[in-house]
């Protein structure tokens, strides 16, 4: 009986030996729509962890959706994922139910505004029994410190958690590909330290494959091996030598000039060309979200031609304070105080969120022809300032759904300056880009606050 024991083991060991050869991923001179001359080939082996980056607009998102088989690739190229061809509509739906992608816009997937009942949506979709969805739901909700929000909407939320509730979303479903288009652009180095550990180490228990796209580099340096997209390929890269990438930046960093509740209102930029008398004033004004205040009685004036960076932890009340001083949202008590006669323009922290047209063009062009200027003088004036912001000329009638994060966050602010705003606020401006998009975003708030306009800004 021994031989055959030992012939077993053998067999077993051989199997094993050929399916580690075999790519459980396999792109083959794959084509990206929008980038010219793509042609994407690489491999990626069961369990493995890969982090894959590249600057804005190179094809990042497009490429964790097809890898995902959430769409088909284009006629030039292939993709298979153990052995299923994601060309066939057949295959790319079982594509689909083993594989999980988390979105870099939480709200892009979102069935439900609750969050616990968002999160677990995944489980009941897959039949999941009642009791299992919901001890594997309150799993996640404790682990990803949602407990306290589990009755609260997405709007309720800091931008980390839901970027949080997301992950969540996908994890509960146990996929066996995990793929991550900049799942923790929000979030602090601590939190991307706690929870992409714990992703990976589970993920090598269960040889689960994950494949993370980001630009920061506390995300990547986790990861088993990176590539780049560069120039329509793809390249194993090591990304200490690439100068787009970012790190987050803890709050002690910063030199506030003044605490309030739990937020630090930071003067980065403090502008002699701003006229004296124009500014917003915030007086003794509260807020909250049922019973819970956020901003309590904050008394604060933001100058013109200064700008102003609002920090604070996660669920501090950047975004909640910042609508309160734009006048999007009214304060319990106290008031906003805005100058007469002046203009707040406002950018999402998912820009999205605030787009009203199509295309980069019309959507730039809507505000000035809101405002009564002639088609011609909006579009001159829109091409101006796609120009000042730095927008590729072969972007602007390309439609607003083809481009990436970055991408779409630069036509976001191109549309609040073509309003020409007294006031320009902007939620989290610089999360989401790459280092060199991020030079040039301070350049632009720079040259703003020249032209005597106020700039507040969040950031985490």
């Amino acid at each position: 009986m021994w031989h055959l024991r030992f012939a077993d083991a053998i067999l077993c060991f051989y199997n094993d030996w050929i399916n580690s050869m075999i790519p459980y991923i396999k792109l083959s001179q794959l084509h990206i729509p929008e980038i010219d001359r793509s042609e994407i080939t690489l491999t990626i082996g069961k369990g493995e962890i890969v982090g894959i980056t590249g600057r804005n607009g190179c094809g990042k998102t497009a490429l964790a959706g097809y890898l995902a088989g959430k769409s088909r690739p284009e006629a030039m190229g292939k993709i298979l994922i153990n052995g299923l061809d994601t060309y066939s509509q057949l295959d790319r739906e079982k594509v689909q139910r083993m594989s999980g992608m988390v979105y870099q816009n939480p709200k892009e997937t979102a069935v439900f505004d609750n969050i616990s009942r968002d999160i677990i949506f995944g489980t009941e979709n897959l039949g999941f029994e009642p009791a299992k969805t919901l001890k594997r739901g309150n799993f996640y909700l404790k682990k990803y410190k949602l407990r306290s929000k589990k009755n609260s909407t997405y709007q309720m939320l800091s931008a980390s958690e839901q970027q949080r509730a997301a992950i969540s979303g996908v994890l509960i479903t146990h996929p066996e590909i995990l793929v991550m288009d900049e799942p923790f652009s929000m979030c602090s180095s601590e939190d991307i330290s706690e929870y992409l550990k714990s992703i990976i180490s589970s993920a090598h228990k269960k040889e689960q494959t994950v494949i993370i796209f980001s630009k920061n580099t506390d995300v990547l340096k986790l990861t088993d091996i990176q590539y780049e997209l560069y120039d329509g390929h793809i390249r194993e890269v090591d990304i200490t030598g690439l100068d787009y990438i970012y790190r987050n930046k803890n709050l002690d960093t910063i030199n506030s000039v003044k605490v309030v509740n739990k937020l630090c209102i930071d003067t980065f930029i403090d502008g002699k060309s701003g006229k004296a008398d124009v500014g917003i004033s915030l007086r003794n004004i509260a807020f909250g979200y049922d019973d819970r205040l956020i901003i309590d009685r904050i008394n604060y004036r933001f100058e013109a031609g200064s700008a102003y960076k609002i920090k604070g932890g996660q669920g501090s009340g950047k975004t909640t304070l910042l609508k309160l001083t734009a006048g999007m949202i009214k304060p319990y008590e106290g008031e906003v105080l805005r100058s007469e006669n002046t203009k707040a323009g406002f950018v999402f922290e998912y820009p999205d969120d605030g787009f009203v047209e199509a295309t980069v063009l019309d959507d730039v062009m809507f505000g000035p022809m809101n405002d009564g200027f002639s088609k011609y003088k909006a579009r001159e004036m829109a091409e101006a300032v796609l120009s000042f912001v730095g927008i590729d000329k072969s972007l602007w009638t390309r439609r607003i759904d083809t481009l990436s994060f970055g991408e779409k966050k630069m036509v976001a602010v191109a549309g609040a300056i073509c309003l020409n705003p007294d006031f320009l606020l902007m939620d989290n401006p610089f999360a989401g880009l790459a280092s060199d998009s991020r030079r040039h975003m301070s350049h632009i708030i720079e040259g703003l606050c020249s032209e005597g306009k106020c700039i507040i800004i969040t950031e985490s």
